[in-house]
């Protein structure tokens, strides 16, 4: 494919010397229908393995809820809904699990809620007075991505609320980055990701980062993009082009938000533009931001997936949405 991203300290991880390999795809788990059973699913963003209950929650943008069901499909109930009230959504785009609470970013609201896993009923409203970009947690508290006024780029907060520090160069986010994403990766670790340029960083839990990375064309890859546009130019156009400009010179990747692995390190899903949202692979980087494997599918996947230990969760796109399950190769299975 011909893709590279660099680790820090001159380290790089070349995925086009990596050979790609397709995941075996085990089952679908869910798909919405008219049936009551999977009625609650219209149009899922995001998903999220629990590996305490073993669970899959995942983000319902129709709905504006977070719907939680087992591995089997078996829906067990959700959190939030559309609304401006107590515990009600308008622009839910990202959620977290920590400890006993669930926690949705409202932006159209400007707050976090907090929910109790248990009663799934909203415990805490937490008022927002900057712009968050993303949420991840670690362990029972909650990582926000927002910078702030004294330069920092993280706050950690309780789920109950109230902060317990903030750290971080918030530089990094400075500019186009209304996407920049975040995700605990062990390890005290932090993975984050500026989806459009593309680059990231890794981060101590105390703020100190530790390794920056950065996604790049190689030359192949332009030259195939360059014979491709010349070629479309001229059955469109009945024209010569020089390829100079036009998907040549906008060619890039896009990536998604990362997603840890139990084993450490984690994903990012990788597209080859900034105009097509669907992912075309999957790449595993370990701490330092270093690709190790190239991850294919055979069937369309949309969204930000999930993992456990040994199995990949997506969201798949077949004429509705569906909820596909995936089977990591060279892990024992833990099913």
């Amino acid at each position: 494919m011909g893709l590279a991203a660099c680790g820090g300290a001159g380290d790089t991880g070349d995925p086009s010397l990596v050979r790609p390999i397709e995941l075996e795809h085990v089952r679908m788990i869910v798909r919405p229908d008219t049936s009551a059973e999977t009625l609650w699913l219209r149009r899922p963003t995001r998903l999220l393995h629990d590996p305490v209950t073993g669970n899959l929650l995942a983000l319902e943008r129709d709905e504006q809820r977070i719907v939680e069901f087992t591995t089997a499909g078996r829906f067990l109930g959700g959190f939030g809904g559309r609304g401006e009230g107590p515990g009600k959504l308008a622009n839910l785009s990202a959620f977290g699990v920590a400890g006993d609470h669930v926690i949705a970013l409202d932006i159209g609201n400007g707050k976090l809620v907090v929910f109790d896993r248990a009663t799934r009923r909203m415990t805490t409203e937490i008022r927002l007075n900057r712009v968050v970009r993303d949420i991840t947690t670690i362990g029972d508290t909650l990582l926000v991505l927002m910078p702030g006024p004294d330069g920092s780029l993280f706050e950690l907060l309780r789920p109950e609320g109230g902060s317990l520090s903030s750290f971080g160069d918030g530089g990094f986010v400075a500019g186009r980055c209304s996407q920049c994403s975040i995700t605990y990766i062990g390890g005290e670790r932090l993975a984050v990701v500026k989806p459009a340029f593309p680059e990231g960083r890794i981060y101590r839990i105390d703020g100190t980062m530790v390794d920056a990375f950065a996604f790049m064309e190689l030359n192949d890859v332009l030259t195939r993009w360059r014979e491709d546009f010349l070629e479309m130019i001229r059955r469109t156009a009945g024209m010569v082009a020089d390829g100079s400009g036009g998907r040549v010179a906008a060619g890039k990747l896009w990536v998604g938000k990362p997603v840890a692995l139990s084993r450490g390190g984690f994903l990012v899903g990788v597209l080859p533009e900034e105009m097509d949202r669907n992912p075309t692979e999957l790449w595993e980087l370990d701490h330092r931001g270093r690709i190790t494997k190239r991850y294919v599918f055979g069937r369309t996947w949309i969204g930000n997936p999930t993992a456990s230990l040994s199995r990949i969760y997506t969201i798949g796109l077949d004429g509705r949405f569906e909820i596909d399950e995936h089977l990591l190769p060279g892990v024992a299975d833990s099913h």
